[in-house]
């Protein structure tokens, strides 16, 4: 968990954009600490905690350097700060939870996307990596893993499927046990219609028709819907001999179109 905002930016940011953004900050119990190139390795701060808002190159390259994360803040006429993946032109409508998944994102954490009665829907990590893959394979689940090694596959899979698109396949994690029981989730397709999301899901054994798929993907489409403001058409190829997955694509609102495969049906809504 993070718990410090290391703020080093030049003084009309500061009087224009910080003074107005920072009390939000601190409300949410973080703690802000003014600082500059110089005073990065100080010992009032834990490193491994802190977050750097910064709009100078040399800050954010000491702060890399100590293993601190950054984000930095960059407008027109500025120079370009390199190797920093975050990069904002302004701090409006920035809040703990965007820091948040910076922080997170610069540290590998997985970043919980929604949590249900039953469940934590989070990114997948290394941990999962082998009943991960052998339950997409078992669900013929449309991974697309190019690397052979499972932990090297999700590690590539959390760096450019979550950080470019914030969405991909998640675990699902029973909220009383703390058990991977399974995955659910969408991946960028395209047909001759144009671009859609396809949705998947499957669950270990012993937890399958209890309700989890269909708790989940409701929870996922939210997400898509309400916190990346994704639309568009959302698809799900399910098995024609699995009555069961059927029925939770009927469940969560999608409706079976053309019968295009051999052996899948093809269900469909709108986002």
């Amino acid at each position: 968990m993070w718990t410090t905002l290391l703020v080093a930016v030049g003084e009309a940011a500061w009087d224009k954009e910080l003074l107005p953004f920072l009390p939000q900050i601190k409300e949410e119990g973080i703690r802000v600490i003014r600082t500059n190139y110089f005073s990065l390795d100080g010992e009032d701060f834990d490193p491994q905690r802190s977050l750097l808002l910064t709009d100078q190159i040399l800050a954010a390259e000491r702060a890399e350097s100590l293993g601190i994360a950054v984000l930095a803040l960059e407008r027109e006429g500025m120079p370009h700060i390199p190797h920093v993946p975050y990069i904002v032109t302004s701090i409006e409508g920035i809040g703990k939870e965007y820091l948040e998944m910076v922080y997170k994102r610069f540290h590998g954490k997985p970043l919980i996307i929604a949590q249900t009665e039953r469940l934590c829907i989070r990114e997948i990590t290394s941990d999962e990596a082998e009943p991960f893959i052998k339950l997409c394979n078992e669900a013929s689940l449309d991974v697309k893993m190019s690397i052979c090694d499972p932990k090297e596959f999700v590690e590539s899979y959390r760096k450019y499927q979550y950080g470019f698109y914030g969405y991909g396949f998640f675990a699902l994690m029973d909220r009383k046990s703390e058990i991977w029981i399974g995955t659910a989730g969408v991946e960028q397709r395209e047909d001759k219609k144009g671009p859609y999301l396809e949705l998947g899901y499957a669950v270990v054994e012993k937890m399958r028709c209890q309700g989890y798929a269909k708790e989940a993907c409701l929870a996922i489409l939210d997400y898509l819907r309400e916190k990346l403001e994704l639309e568009g058409r959302v698809q799900c190829f399910v098995p024609k001999g699995n009555i069961a997955s059927q029925r939770t694509a009927q469940s969560i609102g999608l409706s079976q179109t053309e019968d295009i495969f051999d052996k899948f049906y093809c269900y469909e809504r709108i986002l």
